[in-house]
């Protein structure tokens, strides 16, 4: 991570504060500096997603935040301008290095995020995710967090201890062209995070990466994920496969939210991406419990 000027804009996030692109040449494909939050507290019935896009060349500018906190469900979208180093729209403020302000008509809030282990890098180890542009690939990380701090939704505040996932992307991309399948797990247990994702790509062929990462340091890659699901398709087991040889198995204990995932542009004509999110608490072989979120990607070809 030191090799690069740019994750040391933050010694405490590195990649996760990577700076965006405020400009780019004409005639470039798609560029989008990308951010996603996910968290949840079963404890106390919160859950949710952020959801940063900034391009120079796209449409897809947006500043999201997606929770349901009790029995209430709440979205608010956002044009977001590209920025450098601040994903700022009119009620939403995030500086990329962990503080995030929520000031809706309906929606307000103060968060703090904290990382729980290491970074994982899923630009170089297998490179999984589909090139938009042949040779230049997506960079791609995510990392485990702790948030805490508090929103108030409709006059009702809510105290929150969260949980959950923060990945940082930048690159060409366009979903709609490149991601034509995936599966993706983010998992928080008491003494691991869990972090793997499956895409199929155009031709067919699947790619599995990942990693496990301990709350002492280590770091052992996933080399494969099978899911066997329900009658819905939702995942009830899912066995995970690691370099060393080894093997994980969840269970899905209970699932106890779910929501869309809107990534795209606001309108497109023709083949189109649609992600879909469930939050899971699962339990391991030897009796470990943790929760996390689980999204499904794909692109819908009717239209």
């Amino acid at each position: 991570m030191g090799q690069n000027p740019h994750y040391e804009r933050d010694a405490v996030w590195g990649p996760m504060s990577y700076p965006a692109r405020e400009t780019i040449e004409a005639g470039q494909a798609p560029w989008k500096d990308h951010i996603y939050l996910a968290f949840w507290d079963a404890a106390h019935g919160v859950y949710g997603f952020f959801h940063w896009n900034s391009s120079p060349n796209h449409n897809t500018g947006k500043s999201q935040v997606t929770v349901m906190l009790g029995d209430r469900f709440h979205d608010l979208k956002e044009v977001l301008p590209a920025s450098a180093t601040h994903f700022a729209s009119p009620s939403i403020d995030y500086d990329t290095r962990g503080t995030i302000r929520i000031e809706g008509n309906e929606l307000q809030g103060q968060l703090g995020l904290e990382p729980r282990f290491v970074p994982i890098d899923y630009t170089g180890h297998k490179k999984i995710l589909p090139e938009l542009v042949p040779g230049k690939p997506l960079n791609h990380w995510q990392q485990g967090v702790r948030m805490t701090g508090h929103m108030t939704l409709g006059g009702a505040r809510h105290e929150i201890d969260a949980f959950g996932f923060r990945t940082r992307t930048w690159g060409f991309r366009d979903d709609s062209l490149q991601f034509v399948e995936y599966f993706s797990l983010f998992a928080c247990f008491p003494d691991f995070d869990i972090s793997i994702m499956k895409f199929r790509h155009a031709d067919g062929s699947m790619h599995t990466d990942g990693a496990l990462v301990h709350r002492d340091g280590r770091n052992v890659r996933f080399d494969d994920m099978h899911i066997a699901r329900d009658s819905a398709g939702s995942p009830l087991r899912i066995t995970l496969d690691l370099l060393n040889g080894t093997r994980i198995v969840l269970k899905r204990l209970r699932r106890t939210a779910n929501m869309w995932c809107p990534i795209g542009p606001p309108e497109r004509e023709g083949q189109t991406f649609c992600a879909f999110d469930e939050f899971i608490e699962w339990e391991s072989e030897d009796g470990s419990r943790g929760f996390g979120l689980n999204e499904q990607g794909i692109i819908r070809y009717v239209f």
